[in-house]
């Protein structure tokens, strides 16, 4: 399940042992005291009826300590019973806007803990706890493990997900693999393979050994641990990639569906993580933004850089997506981000898709410096064979959009503009500067340099300038991740 609301910072969970000790841990964040404020109690009973709980075992008079008691016992019956809880604190958190309840995350474990115990006997799940528990994992390697672990394009892991024990219980409850591995073997076996003591490798593989033939995926099993044998021999290279992808509704214009997906760029589109679709109203957008790149920019703390590309229709090409991502987190954690937008209106016309692979493939061959805009663009806008194309006017305005739109038909992979006043001597300067500097297959660096240079410069109009600055660069060697085809229940494997 996906967080809802502002994210709050990711901690690491104590992993209680038993039931008794998280219903204790559970309590007392619930208990309300001047240093560990929490939404009023029957504030959360109230949205629970609403919701149709089953509260006949909890009296709704009683007092709030001892209604607390009550909630808590009630929720430690059933993973539901904690989910609709720890949803309903979620949800009151988010309608406050304030960070994410610790108890939330305790909810979590405890429903987690409350489905393991239904698939599961305890002895199982206390000697796994003990094989996986001591082990250390920082958290972007433990995103990447279970990245690798889950089917193509699964929900990311929640928040209370920050160490090996809880992940573990977790993927208990996701699907199986299309082999038939349930995904909490191929997450030890992952985990194994980047052990560096061979007593951990062999207790680990051992365990999973013993479950695969209890449970009759021993094939599978030894098919995986061959891949992980594989993922442990490499490190990702690549920039991470953020992808955000804003869909018309089909009936009101103000509406878009938002679709994300974030990965390591250089293990292919496969193995992309998908998030949950949202809502979106137009108002909206930004605050979007802010939530999802905040959390993923936490988890991927350890970049230097991070890839973020905006898929747009072309109502929202002009949008300031530099901005949405330049609040997103605090100066002294905000990693590089290198920012592009994508065009959506190219990507749902296949007619258009040859012009355009053969100018990127001439773009990324071309080992010189750009072409002055001048040589770039036709008299009216209408690029003349060209890789780069600088637009006249923003693409808002009527203008603008000719002008985008016949640069994406006749193939230009890489298209500049400045958002208010693309004509400004300034604007020009600048971008004869960017293309002058190198090879065009270069340029979103550069781009992003400049951005990033946004308050060190002594002229407030080269920064106004700067600010105004967009670039839409299409890149066919990165599509959009493919979403599965759908498969009857009789065909699954």
């Amino acid at each position: 399940m996906t967080d809802s609301g502002q994210p709050g910072p990711i901690r690491s969970h104590p992993t209680p042992t038993t039931l008794t000790a998280l219903r204790s841990e559970l309590q007392e964040q619930l208990e309300p005291t001047s240093a560990n404020p929490v939404p009023d109690v029957k504030a959360l009973v109230r949205l629970l009826v609403r919701n149709r709980a089953p509260l006949k075992d909890v009296d709704r008079s009683a007092p709030p300590d001892r209604l607390v008691r009550q909630l808590v016992a009630w929720c430690a019956t059933s993973a539901s019973k904690a989910d609709a809880l720890a949803d309903a604190l979620e949800y009151v958190a988010g309608t406050a806007g304030t960070r994410q309840p610790d108890a939330a995350g305790t909810l979590r474990m405890l429903s987690d803990l409350l489905a393991a115990r239904t698939v599961m006997n305890d002895e199982d799940l206390l000697q796994l706890q003990h094989l996986v528990e001591p082990r250390t994992v920082p958290l972007p390697d433990l995103h990447r493990l279970v990245q690798a672990c889950l089917p193509p394009l699964s929900a990311d892991l929640p928040q209370h997900c920050t160490s090996p024990w809880p992940t573990a219980l977790h993927l208990l409850r996701r699907n199986v693999l299309p082999g038939g591995l349930p995904p909490l073997l191929a997450f030890i076996e992952y985990l194994a393979a980047v052990q560096s003591s061979s007593a951990a490798v062999s207790a680990l593989r051992a365990w999973t050994q013993e479950k695969a033939l209890q449970w009759g995926v021993l094939e599978s099993l030894h098919a995986c641990r061959e891949e992980a044998a594989g993922l442990a021999g490499s490190t990702p290279s690549g920039t991470p990639r953020l992808v955000l992808v804003f869909l018309p509704d089909g009936l009101r214009s103000d509406l878009y569906t938002l679709r994300t997906w974030h990965g390591d760029a250089d293990t292919g589109s496969s193995s992309f993580m998908r998030g949950e679709d949202a809502q979106v109203d137009f108002r909206d957008i930004a605050g979007a933004v802010y939530t999802w790149l905040e959390k993923w920019a936490r988890r991927l703390s350890t970049a230097d850089t991070i890839s973020v590309e905006f898929w747009l229709p072309l109502r929202l090409v002009n949008e300031p997506v530099w901005e949405w991502c330049a609040r997103s987190t605090p100066p002294r954690e905000a990693p590089n981000w290198d920012v592009v937008v994508r065009s959506l209106d190219r990507l749902e016309s296949p007619t258009l898709h040859t012009p355009w692979r053969t100018r990127w493939r001439r773009l990324m061959e071309d080992a010189a410096p750009g072409l002055p805009p001048a040589a770039r663009s036709g008299r009216s806008g209408v690029p003349d064979e060209a890789n780069l194309v600088v637009l006249n006017n923003p693409p808002d305005d009527e203008a603008g959009r000719r002008e985008l739109m016949a640069a994406i038909r006749e193939g230009a992979p890489a298209i500049l503009w400045h958002r208010e006043d693309c004509a400004s001597p300034a604007f020009r300067t600048s971008v004869q500067r960017l293309i002058e500097q190198g090879p065009l297959k270069e340029l979103p660096s550069r781009v992003s340099a400049l951005r990033h240079g946004i308050g060190v410069r002594a002229s407030a109009e080269e920064e106004g300038t700067v600010r105004g600055i967009s670039l839409l660069w299409d890149d066919p060697d990165r599509p959009l991740p493919a979403m599965p085809a759908l498969v009857a229940p009789s065909e699954a494997p």
